[in-house]
């Protein structure tokens, strides 16, 4: 049989999805092919390449039409699909950290939202940082997300109560409340924005 690059790339996420990030390997991908590791390397030459591919692919989910006029509302909305993209794999957050193909598909999220913020009226170089941000706080909240135990803070509450950490014990009930991961991203977001 001949496989695509298609194939290998859906053969990649079936893994991901059952393995995680840890079990997703070349090897990985070319059994559940069932193909012949050479078949695999002919599309990808390496687990990075492979994982460049899928970072791309994800990314490229983010729909990029139907957006608001207003600019700031663009960038945030901007924010909530591309966070939803990574939520919507396994170890979405983690596969596609560390990763910069130049594809297209990546380039077009960050075409919109740098668009957005320099129609907005944010300086170039303030463009650039911001949306490098966003993209960087949207990772690491998702990964957090798709990584935490359901208690995502076991013992603060006891570990505050010594004294020891005086100006934490005085926001801990903000702390330990269990908002969730939605609202915290949507608070970021707009702090971000200088909404908040």
């Amino acid at each position: 049989m001949r496989w695509t690059r298609d194939d290998v790339i859906a053969a990649a996420f079936a893994t991901l999805e059952q393995e995680g990030l840890e079990g997703l390997s070349l090897r990985a991908v070319a059994r559940r092919l069932g193909a012949h590791l050479n078949s695999v390397t002919w599309y990808v030459k390496s687990k990075q390449s492979l994982v460049d591919l899928m970072a791309d692919a994800i990314v490229g989910t983010v729909p990029t039409g139907d957006l608001p006029d207003e600019p700031i509302a663009r960038v945030r909305l901007m924010a909530h699909r591309y966070r939803a993209a990574l939520l919507g794999r396994r170890d979405g957050g983690r596969l596609v950290a560390g990763t910069f193909t130049g594809g297209g598909k990546t380039l077009r999220v960050a075409e919109v939202i740098v668009a957005a913020l320099l129609a907005a009226g944010f300086p170039e170089v303030e463009a650039a940082r911001l949306c490098w941000a966003i993209v960087y706080f949207a990772l690491g909240l998702t990964q957090e997300q798709q990584t935490s135990p359901a208690d995502a803070a076991p013992g603060l509450a006891e570990a505050l109560e010594p004294g020891g950490f005086p100006a934490l014990a005085k926001v801990g009930e903000q702390l330990l409340a269990h908002d969730s991961f939605d609202s915290r991203f949507g608070y970021g977001i707009d702090r971000l924005l200088h909404l908040a």
